[in-house]
């Protein structure tokens, strides 16, 4: 009984950890409600006054819709096969490797001066704490564990693709 009390309990705490949250987001007098696996990513609201990553002059803050983070998830792979196919013989150790590092991920949302949605996604393998949920990660060095880039969502463009240098 008591191994089957423990089997149980382990099955249940794995689902737990490892599931899809259906997360509701306000924004003005609308609500929504995104499905995302927020174990692994997190939505930061785009602050004007910051600057960053995006100039403030030129946009504005925005929300993500399922189709959306649907539509990332398909970019995000064609960004990173793209960047590991474009380096030259001899350098593995630069390639962002999706499958060994289990990779977080910070989106911010706006609206630029056209009425186009970006999007900018900040990948990470190594965290501190739980900080990296509310405020942006920036790091210096620490090789392909740490990249970033920007997506026109409207366009389906991906640009300014920065993956960090070793120290």
């Amino acid at each position: 009984m008591t191994k089957f009390f423990i089997l149980t309990l382990f099955v249940t705490l794995i689902l737990t950890a490892c599931k899809t949250e259906l997360r509701e987001e306000q924004t003005g007098n609308e609500r929504k409600q995104l499905a995302y696996d927020t174990v692994n990513t997190t939505i930061i609201f785009w602050d004007k006054n910051s600057r960053y990553p995006f100039d403030s002059v030129n946009y504005k803050a925005a929300t993500l819709t399922q189709e959306d983070l649907k539509q990332l998830d398909s970019l995000f792979n064609i960004c990173v096969t793209g960047y590991n196919n474009s380096l030259p013989d001899g350098h593995d150790d630069y390639k962002i490797d999706l499958k060994s590092n289990d990779y977080k991920k910070q989106l911010v949302a706006v609206i630029n001066s056209e009425g186009e949605k970006e999007l900018w996604v900040n990948c990470f393998c190594n965290h501190w704490n739980k900080a990296w949920k509310t405020e942006i990660l920036v790091v210096h060095d620490g090789g392909p564990c740490y990249f970033n880039f920007k997506i026109n969502l409207t366009r389906k463009k991906i640009y300014d693709l920065g993956v960090n240098g070793f120290a």
